[in-house]
């Protein structure tokens, strides 16, 4: 393998390590999504939970994930190459602004929710109020995750993932040490909904500790001054003005999705479009969490590296490699979650509050978002590579365009599809933003391959076609047997034999797909396999 070809791989390889401690956050966000459903099912309480969470949690993704800590890193980066004393004062300087910019907001969204919020959401006022009160307590998350962002972004510029990739973690553990050690002693559904809502906000706390913590250990620990004129200051917010604003409208689209599925609820009584849709983007953001966000983290500073070395000619192969890794792994994620649908939103959520109706109510708009996973995860790639450029400015104007469209697909699909036309929407606009981000990278010289990676696509079909028809075989002919069997035979429960279903389907499924990429010598597949097996010969 040649240098060029290494230094391509680099950001795959590294990537399947986060991608790995990425995938423990998503199960345990499964467990977490599994004791929502069961304890809050799909009625107002739940429901005005999700629009409460969406709200911090939407600022959250823009900040923590996406713009702050990408449009952060290129300037640490030239900071630390002036020395390390300049770095660690310039982040300081940018943590003790954050800081200050974040309580006034923090400040404003607490006199103003309660004006605002009951309007928007529609309802009664009893459903209003309870959105409001549950927004004042989460709303804090929006500090902790903020700045829990740059100093994971301190330690990802050096390559170190594992522990930024604990903040999740510890947010899915909060969640469940509420579930497991709180619930059991409280009846009300109201008290319950905020003792959680609390027990969330000290899990970002300790999420921030956590991060300062491990920055400080690499000796890296920002000293902080208030110093509104640092340089660095207006560098990061030119940078990332414009990148949250496009990110934003990815953000603001989903918050418009849920208004939207509100204003659905309200004139269909008993539809539970809210939860439905909240839980259906969560399972399709297991694979593009776990894939979309590990490629888009470890390919910035790989491009950063490119860039500062003057080696430009190897940026296109690298952002190929990255794509043609998620098609790899994202694909086949579509594929399954199209066709087991039923049974994944039975094995994770049914139980308690949640019934049949529910499954059924979540089923189509987790059809329409899971065809969309691909373009999820490669926009999340794409995004990434062009803030290496320090351009934010192009993925702006294509997010705006693709925000109108997808806003616009939905107010006129939703008489025909209800609550499935605003998943529908989300899927045809990030194809849309998907194709427009490809194509105008060459405004930054980068032309992709595409020969090559048409070729790589085409060379994934086979063992596609294999995944599929044993997941069709065992959805539509395995698992009614199954299901009689067990519930007649065995006296289990729904629950537990979808769960059983599941697996039958998931794992040899896996085998073949895997199986047939290694034996027609798919890149992907040996990336993968080739790090397992030496992990084997170790042990």
């Amino acid at each position: 393998m040649t240098k060029d070809k290494e230094t391509n791989v680099s950001s795959t390889k590294r990537s399947l390590a986060l991608s790995f401690y990425t995938f423990l956050s998503r199960i345990l966000g499964l467990v977490r999504d599994h004791f929502m459903a069961v304890s809050f099912g799909t009625g107002m309480v739940a429901s005005a939970f999700s629009v409460a969470y969406r709200l911090p949690n939407m600022f959250r993704n823009l900040l923590a994930e996406g713009t702050l800590s990408q449009s952060f890193m290129p300037i640490f980066s030239e900071y630390e190459a002036m020395g390390k004393e300049e770095a660690r004062v310039m982040a300081g300087t940018v943590l003790s602004f954050l800081f200050l910019c974040l309580s006034v907001f923090v400040g404003l969204f607490s006199l103003l929710a309660p004006r605002f919020l009951p309007a928007l959401v529609g309802g009664s006022p009893e459903y209003g109020g309870l959105v409001v009160e549950i927004s004042l307590v989460l709303f804090f998350l929006i500090m902790t995750a903020s700045l829990s962002a740059i100093f994971m972004s301190i330690s990802n510029s050096h390559h170190k993932y594992f522990v930024p990739s604990l903040s999740p973690i510890i947010l899915n553990f909060s969640y469940l040490f509420v579930f497991i050690f709180a619930f059991p002693y409280l009846n009300d559904l109201r008290n319950k909904v905020f003792i959680l809502a609390y027990g969330i906000v000290a899990g970002g706390v300790l999420q921030l500790f956590v991060q300062g913590w491990y920055v400080y250990k690499l000796g890296y620990g920002p000293i902080f001054r208030f110093n509104y004129k640092h340089p660095a200051i207006r560098k990061i917010f030119k940078l990332m003005l414009p990148a949250a604003l496009g990110g934003s409208f990815y953000q603001i689209g989903l918050l418009v999705d849920i208004f939207l599925a509100n204003y659905i609820q309200n004139a269909n009584p008993g539809l539970g479009a809210v939860v439905s849709l909240d839980y259906s983007q969560r399972l399709v953001q297991l694979p593009t969490g776990i894939i979309g966000v590990a490629l888009a983290t470890t390919i910035l500073p790989s491009l950063l590296k490119d860039l500062r070395g003057g080696n430009i000619h190897k940026v296109p192969g690298e952002i190929l490699d990255v794509l043609s890794f998620a098609f790899f792994l994202t694909v086949p994620a579509s594929i399954g979650l199209s066709l087991l649908g039923e049974t994944v939103l039975d094995a994770i959520y049914f139980g308690g509050r949640w019934d049949h109706i529910a499954t059924q109510t979540a089923l189509i708009p987790l059809v329409f978002y899971s065809i969309a996973i691909p373009f999820y995860s490669a926009n999340k790639v794409l995004v990434s590579s062009y803030y290496a450029f320090q351009d934010t400015r192009t993925p702006l104007r294509v997010q705006f365009f693709s925000f109108i469209s997808s806003v616009g697909l939905s107010l006129s699909l939703m008489l025909f599809f209800k609550h499935g036309a605003i998943a529908l929407s989300s899927a045809l606009s990030a194809g849309l933003t998907a194709i427009l981000l490809i194509l105008f990278l060459k405004k930054h010289s980068v032309s992709l391959p595409w020969k090559e990676l048409f070729f790589r696509i085409r060379n994934m079909f086979l063992p596609l076609i294999g995944l599929a028809i044993w997941l069709l075989v065992t959805e539509v002919y395995s698992k009614p047997i199954l299901m009689d069997w067990g519930s007649s035979v065995l006296g289990l429960g729904h629950a537990m034999l979808s769960r059983i279903s599941l697996v039958i389907s998931i794992l040899p499924a896996v085998i073949i797909y895997f199986g047939i990429s290694a034996l027609i010598k798919i890149p992907e597949s040996e990336i993968i396999l080739g790090k397992f097996l030496r992990k084997l010969k170790k042990k």
